[in-house]
């Protein structure tokens, strides 16, 4: 009202008609005991006290407006469920790192945890049951994609009374001929990483089992019964029976973990947990760089 000075402007501007600002207007300077306006047939002005009255209600009107604006950023914080697979070995570093990161950025977002392997990833999404994988490499469904969320070096897994702890690094030829405990055909990725370096680089070893999971395969190199190659996170592991070396000259050094998604991925909140994971998985990689030995 005070900013045209006249009623029935006012009311348009305001999306109401005239009697009822005029009435709230009187309610206003009854309460405060004094005119703020003075009224003629003619026009409308300010009096003395609504001009000492304006700035205070403009600045009241700017406190309300900024508070209406923290409660609708407050309501608009990402919520929703997000649902998520992950191989096993994410476990020891991956996944928890996300999970605490996820909870300190958007505790708003629930997330819904699967543990599958690759495969098995790959149905799920096609039942409609997962908005974000976390897998090796692997083939994709049509409707998916994947991006890299993380590289980790390889590292080999000793007994630490093995004879090799002496050494600060390892080279092809110290694998030779070495009892292994080694990916089998149910870790596809990893076996097939394993095949590769010992072929590429004439490496004969002496398989003693072949497991699934990075848990199972440390657990019997801890006891002695071979060593193994597995991925860096995997020194992460809760065991104190158990010394890891990193690998130099070896044509392969590296494990990858994709992020896979739809391509039409639309979720406010997947898409946001989805950037988290690369943000996250580079975090780590920096952290990895130099692969920490016990």
């Amino acid at each position: 009202m005070a900013a045209e000075l006249n009623f029935s402007r006012a009311a348009r501007r305001l999306n109401m008609t005239q009697p009822p600002l005029s009435r709230q207007i009187r309610l206003l300077e009854e309460h405060l005991g004094s005119k703020l306006f003075d009224r003629t047939s003619q026009s409308v002005a300010l009096t003395a006290a609504g001009r000492k009255f304006l700035p205070e209600a403009q600045a009241l009107l700017r406190q309300v407006e900024d508070m209406e604006a923290l409660v609708r950023e407050n309501a608009q914080e990402p919520e929703g469920k997000v649902r998520l697979g992950f191989y096993g070995a994410a476990c020891f570093r991956l996944l928890p790192s996300l999970m605490v990161e996820i909870s300190r950025v958007y505790p708003r977002i629930e997330m819904e945890l699967r543990e599958l392997n690759a495969t098995q990833q790959i149905d799920a999404f096609s039942f409609g049951e997962l908005d974000i994988g976390l897998a090796r490499p692997t083939v994709l469904a049509s409707g998916l994609r994947a991006q890299i969320a993380l590289r980790e070096a390889l590292l080999v897994a000793l007994p630490k009374d093995h004879p090799l702890t002496t050494r600060t690094t390892l080279r092809p030829e110290d694998l030779h001929q070495q009892p292994f405990i080694a990916y089998g055909p149910g870790g596809p990725y990893l076996n097939s990483l394993q095949r590769s370096i010992f072929a590429q680089h004439g490496i004969t070893p002496r398989i003693t089992q072949s497991l699934a999971h990075a848990e199972a395969i440390l657990s019997l190199v801890g006891v002695g019964l071979g060593i193994a190659i597995v991925s860096s996170h995997a020194r992460h592991a809760p065991r104190d029976n158990l010394v890891f070396r990193p690998m130099t000259g070896f044509k392969i050094d590296e494990a990858i973990t994709h992020k896979i998604t739809r391509a039409d991925m639309r979720k406010p909140a997947v898409k946001l947990i989805s950037q988290l994971i690369c943000d996250v998985g580079r975090r780590l990689e920096l952290d990895e760089r130099l692969p920490k030995v016990r």
